[in-house]
């Protein structure tokens, strides 16, 4: 295990800062390049920032992001372009995990190594996968919902793009959770793309044409929370918790909106995506796939498993309701 690697780890997972020895001349520094599936909502946004900041400040240099803004095809040409402008690593956030195959075909080829983060290719190599248990958010989600319903109601899913990891992991932890626990609870689904208008607009369709439903399952707050509170607003059926008639909020992500609205009993529980470790880890793995592509990962505990022919970083996430609101370690209460 080369050197410059243990310095890494020795400094940054002891105190967060940076590199005690960066590289001596640029010319000797390798380059992240960071290519977004989209960055239109609070939870992507504050990822990249997040990694390209800890990449610079451990002695990595960055290209400047690249957003995809949720075309696939254009991801694609994007990996190529920042192979081309001299990255040495990639760290991809797929808007498509099917699509994207060919781009990380690419970046094997030229021996750029690829760090996916956040959600998971359907093929291709990369090194390491960054990411939350999703189907276990899914669930956690289910037994949430189920219990403020008392086991029996209606529900509306807004699904995310099922062409996503992410989107199908959510809807099948949710899906068999409600199956097998909550017999009595019926799901509506509807796909959303990770769209917020049309959250919005399906939050609406399905408020209006069913005015007994009881509860709605956000599978990103980020992108649809606030649509759907607007909604529910206009409707003259946001209440709080407790109160007759309150339509129960279960979401994933756990941003600030998400975390200020359980203060205020408009959200029952945020399912809060461990952002701040995937910033850390993925930051880790770049290190180690550059330096030390044969190390393990027991600096940082990471529960490592196979996907495919692959390796997957699952890091847990937190489930968030009045108790654990202010908790200091969720990133939705980041001062930045």
């Amino acid at each position: 295990m080369s050197t410059k690697f243990l310095k890494f780890v020795g400094v940054i997972f002891a105190s967060g800062a940076a590199l005690a020895n960066p590289p001596a001349s640029a010319a000797e520094t390798p380059k992240v390049g960071y290519s977004a599936g989209f960055l239109t909502d609070p939870f992507q946004s504050v990822l990249v920032q997040g990694i390209l900041e800890q990449s610079k400040g451990t002695g990595l240099g960055v290209l400047p992001a690249a957003n995809a803004n949720g075309d696939a095809a254009k991801q694609i040409t994007d990996v190529r372009n920042l192979v081309t402008a001299g990255a040495n690593l990639l760290i991809v956030n797929p808007t498509d995990s099917r699509a994207i195959v060919p781009a990380l075909n690419f970046a094997q080829e030229k021996n750029v190594p690829v760090i996916a983060v956040d959600a998971a290719p359907a093929g291709g190599k990369v090194y390491m996968i960054v990411r939350a248990d999703n189907i276990k958010m899914g669930q956690q989600a289910c037994e949430a919902m189920g219990q403020a319903l008392n086991g029996k109601g209606k529900v509306l899913s807004l699904m995310g793009d099922q062409a996503t990891t992410n989107g199908r992991d959510r809807t099948v932890g949710f899906d068999d959770c409600m199956k097998k626990n909550y017999p009595n609870v019926k799901v509506i689904e509807q796909p959303t793309n990770w769209k917020p208008e049309k959250a919005a607009s399906i939050a609406q369709t399905v408020l209006t044409s069913n005015p007994d439903l009881n509860g709605i399952y956000l599978q990103s707050d980020s992108v649809m929370l606030e649509g759907v509170l607007s909604v529910l607003k206009s409707a003259g059926k946001l209440v709080p918790k407790g109160v007759p008639k309150h339509i129960a909020l279960v979401t994933i992500d756990g941003t600030q909106t998400a975390l200020k609205n359980i203060r205020q009993k408009y959200v029952d529980v945020a399912i809060s995506q461990p952002l701040n470790l995937y910033i850390r880890h993925a930051v880790y793995f770049a290190h180690q796939a550059l330096n030390a592509p044969d190390g393990d990962h027991a600096e940082i505990k990471a529960n490592v498993v196979a996907l495919g022919s692959n390796k997957m970083d699952l890091i847990p996430a937190t489930v968030v309701d009045e108790k654990n609101v202010n908790d200091a370690s969720l990133w939705g209460n980041s001062k930045k």
